[in-house]
């Protein structure tokens, strides 16, 4: 592991510790996207931003396609590792976040104008669950996304663990993206 990638991985495992703490009930949250309920606005970032802060982490993989198009890979397995090794998820036992993939409608991942028809299509998605779980209790990710679950208002505490993502990565997202060139998401 590159310098980079540790204090990438460390500073997204204090992130993921902080919104625990701020968040009153466990939440699913899509690691690639930029929807309402994703990680891209979980954490403020911008979208380039935020696909840096991944990509040093060596949690998502970028792919060149056709026509100057990039797509973006990532696995169940990659992100519960990372999980594990920060303490956050234990194959045992419920941890305060989980790496998963579920099927959800494909509109619930967009940004939909009012009024626009509802798209029945339904894709796999790879979402992350932050937060803990009573005991007994279990967050589904398909329903929520797929019956829109609220997301809970940011608070004094989320916006502080933004914050502190945000000031932690800077000089690592800068020094990476005056590196390459910036793609287009």
């Amino acid at each position: 592991m590159t310098s980079i990638e540790v204090k990438v991985r460390l500073e997204l495992s204090l992130f993921i510790k902080r919104v625990v703490q701020a968040m009153p009930q466990p939440q699913a949250f899509s690691i690639l996207g930029d929807c309402a309920s994703s990680l891209c606005l979980l954490t403020l970032l911008p979208m380039e931003e935020c696909a840096e802060l991944l990509k040093a982490a060596n949690l998502i993989t970028m792919k060149k396609k056709t026509f100057g198009v990039y797509i973006f890979e990532t696995s169940k397995d990659v992100w519960n590792d990372f999980l594990q090794f920060h303490g956050l998820w234990e194959w045992d036992q419920m941890g305060i976040a989980e790496s998963t993939k579920a099927k959800i409608k494909i509109q619930s991942l967009k940004k939909l104008s009012p009024g626009k028809p509802n798209d029945p299509k339904r894709g796999w998605v790879h979402l992350i669950r932050i937060g803990k779980c009573k005991a007994g209790e279990t967050v589904t990710p398909s329903l929520q996304f797929n019956d829109g679950v609220v997301l809970p208002d940011i608070t004094l505490h989320l916006r502080q663990a933004q914050r502190a993502l945000k000031v932690a990565i800077k000089p690592h997202i800068n020094q990476l993206l005056g590196t390459r060139e910036i793609i287009e998401l």
